[in-house]
């Protein structure tokens, strides 16, 4: 930012000098502003940081005005005024102003009669611009040591953290893991999904950034690389800040550092080796885990990758293991099950084509960026209603079912009652349901009783006649809530 001092080195301003304040010489300056409004109006265009340069002539004839003016500058705390008293007060500026600016370091630049306003504005617009640049370009040093540093430590959250602190810009990049600088204003998780919609038909690494939009307000600049991305968080009104211009200066160079680090890539997509294969129907999981590539080193079917993603931590697996019947499908889930622990298990609950995996598959991985907090065991046809659910204003559960808000902290035990009941509405079937969760037929049966005893139900209520639409939104909006 520019200083009081720095009006002194503008080309027309050489005969000019502080006359008082010396104090505030090195007060920053934000606006620089011609004043012809008399006091008291003059009052509303006082800004913090904001300078002002006058002649007085509004107020040549009213001293206490001018005095008043001053007083109530050094309250807004503005940065200094520029006074110009040849044509108006006789070449003297007020010694009572000169008094209360060196009581309050308030600086008064005195302006020599020959200055032209409109040469001043002009020459300040240059000195602004160049000292932008300037300011950027001290940085470079600093800049190097985080590269240098970074290159030795592989620390991506410091690294992450330094540039935004440099650039001056919120700053969000991903090597085989996601870090955000601390002073990003959007969720990180917003950031990631629009990132993925938007470069999900991109093939191979951009020459140049794309934009994109994360809210009315913010948009994120992305540059991406084969493995890897680095984005900035800007809002509409910073599009043409120069700290884009070191953004856009560093980012080619950090994204093959970021590169380096990566694994594999961030963002994988399985469309490609999809259609690789024989287009047969084929059923798909998603499963969540901290530690997503290890749980897929543990599995020991026949699976490919159709995404992968280390942010949220899931992975989306095409089973290509042979599969003789419905029910045998149920005994591969619940086999992945007992291979590893997994906080999140989602199924396809028949098999489907290639063009209708796709589908299916496509809408599911945003869907799930806004359930990644669900636990347990899931059907992908309930992620619809899921996602629908969590949308839903926050008054609907109290008004279908009245009395729920107060009913939403179940004991573990019961959880896993209405988690059952939930899957075999779902599903319809006693002994798949009893297949997936690997329990016995007659433990399904209890759980249902005692999950409709739960839900307030009669204990005599054949489940089969009940309406099962309205107890499925009952338990999906528990699930979601719990």
């Amino acid at each position: 930012m520019l200083k009081v001092t720095d009006l002194l080195r503008l080309p027309s301003m050489k005969q000019s000098f502080i006359v008082a304040g010396h104090d505030g010489m090195f007060n920053i300056i934000k606006k620089l502003e011609i004043m012809e409004e008399p006091f008291p109006q003059v009052l509303e265009f006082l800004v913090p940081y904001g300078f002002m340069l006058t002649n007085f002539w509004s107020m040549k004839d009213d001293k206490e005005g001018r005095l008043e003016l001053v007083k109530n500058m050094i309250a807004a705390r503005c940065s200094g005024l520029g006074i110009m008293p040849g044509p108006h007060l006789s070449s003297e500026i007020d010694p009572e102003i000169i008094e209360l600016a060196n009581e309050n370091g308030f600086p008064i630049l005195f302006v020599d009669e020959g200055v032209r306003w409109g040469d001043i504005i002009s020459e300040y617009g240059m000195l602004t611009n160049a000292y932008t640049i300037s300011r950027f370009d001290v940085k470079w040093n600093d800049l190097l040591d985080a590269f240098l540093d970074f290159r030795t430590d592989k620390d991506s959250k410091t690294f992450c953290q330094r540039l935004s602190n440099l650039i001056e810009l919120p700053i969000v990049l991903s090597t085989d893991t996601v870090v955000s600088s601390e002073n990003s204003p959007i969720s990180v998780a917003l950031i990631i999904s629009r990132i993925q919609t938007a470069s999900r038909n991109i093939r191979k690494p951009m020459n140049s950034p794309i934009t994109v939009r994360l809210t009315n307000e913010y948009f994120a600049i992305v540059q991406q690389g084969k493995k890897a991305f680095i984005a900035v968080c800007i809002k509409n009104q910073t599009l043409n800040d120069p700290s884009l211009q070191l953004f856009s200066r560093i980012a080619p160079t950090a994204i093959r550092e970021l590169d380096k680090l990566c694994s594999s890539t961030y963002h994988e997509t399985g469309n490609q080796i999809l259609t690789r294969l024989e287009d047969i129907p084929r059923y798909f999981v998603l499963i969540k885990n901290q530690s997503i590539r290890e749980v897929e080193k543990k599995l020991n079917f026949k699976f490919v990758v159709y995404e992968r993603n280390t942010y949220f931590n899931y992975s989306i697996l095409i089973i290509t293991e042979e599969v003789g019947n419905s029910h045998d499908i149920y005994r591969i889930y619940q086999r992945i099950q007992d291979m590893v622990e997994l906080d999140l298990f989602v199924f396809s609950s028949k098999a489907l084509y290639q063009k209708d995996l796709i589908k299916e598959l496509e809408p599911l991985k945003l869907i799930i960026n806004t359930l990644s907090h669900l636990k347990g065991v899931y059907s992908a046809d309930e992620f619809p209603l899921l996602y629908i659910l969590a949308y839903a204003p926050h008054e609907y559960k109290s008004h279908i079912f009245p009395g729920m808000e107060s009913g939403l902290h179940f004991k573990e035990e019961e959880k896993n009652f209405l988690d059952t009941l939930r899957l075999y509405i779902v599903i319809r079937n006693m002994s798949e349901v009893a297949c997936i969760l690997g329990i016995h037929t007659n433990s399904v049966k209890y759980r249902l009783t005692r999950a409709l005893r739960i839900l307030g139900y009669e204990e005599d209520e054949n489940i089969a006649e009940m309406a099962s639409v309205k107890l499925l939104v009952q338990l999906e909006l528990i699930a979601i809530e719990t």
